[in-house]
């Protein structure tokens, strides 16, 4: 009998801080997740047409309504957002209520993101206004998601070592700078850098091993 309530104490506590089989198994497959997005978003420049430059150009637009091999950057929105709501499943009790339902609605939005095409980046472009208009919208609403809930985590985390702390401050100020220059000549280079800092991030936090308080 105490062999027995010993091994329950033990997979109490292992999967009370989140070192459990399952738990790494699906810190795994989140992971796996981001990568696949990432990796559409770096090769599906080469689906679209050579007037199309990674630098200049956002994921969006290799995404646009009317491109040829649109559907891989929309593929990666749609895996980036599978990644992010799997976590929020994952880490809701770390998280708390509101990180977890801002996290919820950045994972939710890149789903709208990726039903709704930006117009392309060519002048003579045909393309659906409103369509358009709700692809902005839908990143809007994911970057004020991410940056808020990521601010709201970093107050709560306010006791941590100010080393440990870091990795969420770079992806904050990342999230919050970026999108600032969208109007510049470096926007695809910028926004691609700033998709790698937050998946690095949330794949930082499925593997996080923290005790739940």
């Amino acid at each position: 009998m105490s062999t027995s309530i010993a091994d329950q104490d033990s997979a109490a506590d292992e999967a009370r801080i989140g070192t459990g089989l399952p738990t790494r198994l699906a810190a795994l497959g989140i992971t796996a997740l981001l990568v696949a997005a990432l990796s559409a978003f770096a090769f599906a420049p080469t689906l679209v047409a050579e007037s199309y430059s990674w630098v200049e150009h956002g994921i969006s637009e290799s995404a646009a309504q009317g491109v040829e091999g649109a559907w891989l950057a929309r593929g990666g929105l749609i895996l980036y957002g599978l990644a992010v709501v799997w976590l929020v499943g994952l880490r809701h009790s770390l998280w708390g209520p509101l990180a977890t339902a801002l996290f919820a609605v950045f994972g939710a939005s890149m789903f709208g993101v990726a039903a709704f095409a930006a117009k392309s980046w060519e002048e003579d472009a045909v393309f659906v206004e409103s369509e358009d208009v709700l692809h902005s919208v839908f990143a809007g609403i994911a970057g004020f998601a991410f940056v808020v809930g990521l601010l709201s985590l970093i107050v709560a985390r306010q006791h941590r070592p100010v080393r440990a702390a870091i990795p969420d401050w770079v992806a904050f100020l990342v999230a919050a700078i970026v999108p600032l220059t969208a109007s510049t000549s470096v926007w695809g280079a910028l926004q691609r850098l700033m998709f790698f800092t937050t998946a690095a991030w949330y794949a930082r936090e499925a593997w996080r091993v923290e005790p739940i308080e």
